[in-house]
């Protein structure tokens, strides 16, 4: 068949590899560049883990898992640096006791420490009294960018095509499915047999049904620089982590030093302020990375504090932070990721292709349909 994806961030170049790979046809259409720092898949890090407080997502990542070995291998680069991973809290928190009884489910091995088996294992971070991690090997951090750009070079050779800078401006639906895009000026018409829309903060404009059910946040994060013992902070010695108290409404996460850019990366997982993408101010605000420097005073006092790099990216949130997947007439959609869904996405783009050829996917999607906010 002749697939059109539209978006090519970390859903869409995944599932276009893999419907490459499997012979179809596929057109990739991006609105900006490949890799472009617009949206929510740009950068060096993102967190990988098994450690979710929710059952479903823990047995999805157990999928995952092996669909970022799978291409890893097929790409013949290190995407995935696996430095292990601590979710913490007060000892007794709710979420830690979620995590706990997730991995137990699914027959995950895992390691509660105290603060002070933490601490001595990870030098370069401090637990409180009265608080406890669960630590997981198999966590670690996903070279977001480099996973975008071997996903979309993997489904090139396998005979995809890419046009960027190419805005999808409307679908139609007459005598089957046609897309309208506007390239340099020229209006162009794709007429194909199924469309995917993977096009994170922009979805919208192309499913008018999903606006009620997203909101489009600005989000925050720094790198701060090492002062002294550099070593504590590698990858190894210094897990990628989330406190799931450190924050009034959210949580604080952060990484090892990833070796690309100076400095270890910090950023709180709460809803930022609500942005239109197409018109909205991307500097980064001081008081936000102010408060991430003082996180960061009170747990890691071998860092300088110092800003070494800054950036803003978006979130993508529905209410109830889950995902939304669909399809409907030939199209399907994928969007909703809500902050947590990169680490998803190599599976989300199976999921997206085995819609889109009308297979049944291995997961359960009725938890992620958009008719639960009907209602809304």
């Amino acid at each position: 068949m002749r697939i059109a994806i539209i978006g090519i961030g970390g859903t869409g170049s995944a599932c276009s590899r893999h419907l490459a790979r499997a012979g179809h046809d596929v057109l990739m259409l991006e609105q900006f560049t490949l890799d472009h720092d617009l949206g929510s898949s740009f950068g060096e890090s993102r967190i990988i883990r098994r450690t979710y407080p929710d059952l479903l997502y823990t047995q999805m990542m157990a999928a995952a898992y092996p669909l970022w070995d799978e291409l890893e291998r097929e790409a013949g680069e290190q995407l995935f640096v696996k430095s292990g991973g601590t979710y913490f809290g007060r000892d007794g928190h709710p979420d830690i006791a979620a995590v706990i009884s997730a991995l137990k489910s699914t027959n995950t091995p895992y390691e509660h420490l105290s603060a002070r088996e933490h601490n001595a294992r990870f030098p370069g971070f401090r637990l409180r009294e009265g608080e406890s991690a669960v630590f997981q090997a198999d966590s670690g951090f996903l070279h977001a960018s480099a996973c975008v750009r071997a996903q979309t070079r993997l489904a090139v050779e396998h005979g995809a095509h890419l046009v960027e800078r190419c805005r999808v401006e409307a679908i139609e639906h007459e005598g089957g499915l046609t897309v309208i895009s506007e390239r340099d000026g020229k209006r162009l018409e794709h007429v194909v047999d199924r469309i995917v829309i993977t096009a994170g903060a922009w979805i919208d404009r192309l499913v008018p049904a999903l606006k009620p059910a997203l909101q489009v946040t600005k989000q925050q994060y720094a790198y701060l620089r090492i002062a002294r013992n550099a070593a504590h902070f590698a990858p190894g010695r210094f897990p990628v982590w989330i406190d799931a108290g450190g924050v009034t409404g959210g949580e604080m996460y952060g990484f090892p030093s990833d070796s690309r850019v100076e400095g270890v990366k910090f950023a709180a997982h709460l809803e930022g302020a609500p942005v239109n993408p197409e018109a909205m101010n991307r500097e980064v605000e001081p008081a936000a990375i102010e408060a991430l420097r003082q996180y960061a005073r009170e747990r890691m006092p071998d860092l300088s504090g110092e800003v070494a790099a800054a950036k803003t990216c978006l979130y993508t949130n529905t209410p109830d932070k889950d995902f939304v997947i669909g399809e409907e007439r030939g199209i399907v959609h994928v969007s909703g990721c809500s902050g947590h869904g990169f680490k998803f996405t190599v599976l989300l783009g199976k999921i997206a292709a085995d819609l889109a050829l009308g297979h049944r996917p291995a997961f359960d999607l009725s938890r992620f349909s958009a008719s639960r906010f009907a209602s809304a």
